[in-house]
């Protein structure tokens, strides 16, 4: 498996402040990072996956969206995970994004893997029709596709289930912005999914209820986790511990989970939980799962 990451732009990541995007609480119009801890955040990722079984692709951040006119620039590229869905297989569907603003991205990450020699899809152009990759957890293993309908909606969620031809998908509605702020999978050493761990009390009762039947159709752990744990409450930001990376035997977040029910579950699962921190890149909303994408 291949796990791409962006590189920094040149021009310090949001160094002028964060804009505001609909329905991002995590952003704050005008808040700049700490520029020495963004660096070290991404070093830190970056070392982890070269010592991990996984081949790292170390993308260049693109020239085009890191201009000198702060005006222009275009900086949450390094989110790499909401610019497109892949099978792990070579078929890659395209993002199309609700926020207009950053539709250039995943335009220009299309020629990167066409250049590469992946399969890229594009969604209908139809106005009705969206889909983020930080709102898609795909198992390849069962081909199974969780699919939140925030950013996207139904009819873009149901056409990249369509092009990746999945077995089942399960459509999960909340306010999040991302599904990925609030849930997660846990994939075993055979990179069987045996978990999913999620904030239920954020998703809508009729989601919650329908997680549930699936899970237990498949004999999957429904681990719940609170609203802090995930993208956390409307007076109060989470921690984004729910944000992982889920790997054959590995789950990859930024923090430790509150609950203790998590670590017993993952130890007897034979799945090691690795922490890196991303407190810089919680300002756009983002953490592990955002930042990496799996081709």
């Amino acid at each position: 498996m291949k796990i791409l990451i962006s590189n920094l732009p040149k021009n310090p990541w949001w160094g002028h402040g964060t804009p505001i995007y609909e329905n991002n609480p995590a952003m704050k119009e005008g808040v700049v990072p700490n520029q020495e801890l963004v660096e070290i955040e991404i070093y830190l990722l970056k070392k982890l996956f070269q010592k991990l079984p996984f081949e790292l692709i170390d993308l260049d951040f693109p020239y085009i969206l890191d201009q000198h006119n702060f005006d222009l620039r275009q900086h949450d590229f390094v989110f790499v995970r909401d610019l497109f869905t892949s099978d792990q297989n070579g078929n890659v569907v395209i993002s199309k994004f609700r926020e207009k603003e950053r539709q250039i991205e995943a335009d220009i990450i299309q020629v990167i893997l066409d250049a590469m020699g992946y399969k890229t899809h594009r969604l209908p152009e139809s106005s009705d029709c969206f889909a983020e990759g930080g709102e898609f957890y795909y198992c390849s293993n069962e081909k199974f596709l969780f699919g939140g309908i925030s950013r996207n909606n139904i009819k873009g969620t149901e056409k990249v289930a369509e092009i990746l031809n999945v077995k089942e998908l399960v459509i999960l509605e909340s306010k999040a912005f991302h599904l990925d702020t609030i849930f997660t999978p846990v994939f075993n050493k055979e990179n069987k999914t045996v978990a999913v761990i999620t904030a239920t009390e954020l998703l809508t009762n009729e989601s919650a209820r329908n997680l549930t039947v699936f899970c237990e159709k498949y004999g999957i752990e429904l681990v719940q986790v609170s609203p802090e744990e995930a993208i956390g409450t409307d007076t109060e930001l989470g921690e984004f511990a729910v944000n992982c990376l889920p790997l054959p035997g590995y789950l990859i977040g930024p923090a430790r989970f509150r609950s203790n029910k998590i670590d017993p579950l993952l130890k007897s699962l034979g799945v090691m939980h690795i922490t890196i921190p991303t407190t810089q890149f919680r300002l756009s909303g983002g953490a592990i799962h955002c930042l990496t994408n799996e081709l």
